[in-house]
């Protein structure tokens, strides 16, 4: 969980160092959509304390000014739920729901319609 907050850190800082760059970087926010993928297999209390951190940074670059970040953000929140799903909810469990939640925050705030259209109800679950 440290190295996973500490990572979100860094992305943070490259993000916002770059952010006046028409493709700001964004290698950190990648490895931790790969971090995310790779970690989903574990038990689901884990899982759900990485995810806090995770669907917090999400939040924050799903937001971001820069469409570029924040079409990274969402189109990679996309793939990373459908590659979730698949894996079904647990009974007395709604994990699905907090991992889903980056979604409506993103929806919620975003002013770019574009952004929005993207985590639109129906784009993301068919």
């Amino acid at each position: 969980m440290e190295f996973v907050r500490h990572l979100c850190e860094v992305s943070w800082s490259e993000i916002e160092s770059s952010a006046s760059l028409p493709v700001p970087r964004m290698y950190s926010l990648q490895r931790l959509v790969e971090i995310s993928y790779y970690n989903m297999a574990r038990i689901r209390l884990e899982w759900s304390r990485i995810w806090a951190i995770l669907g917090e940074h999400f939040n924050r670059v799903g937001t971001h000014s820069n469409l570029a970040v924040a079409n990274f953000a969402v189109d990679s929140l996309r793939q990373l739920s459908m590659k979730f799903l698949e894996k079904g909810e647990l009974a007395h469990f709604q994990f699905q729901k907090d991992f889903l939640s980056p979604f409506d925050y993103i929806y919620a705030r975003h002013p770019d319609v574009g952004i929005r259209d993207m985590v639109r109800p129906g784009v993301v679950c068919p």
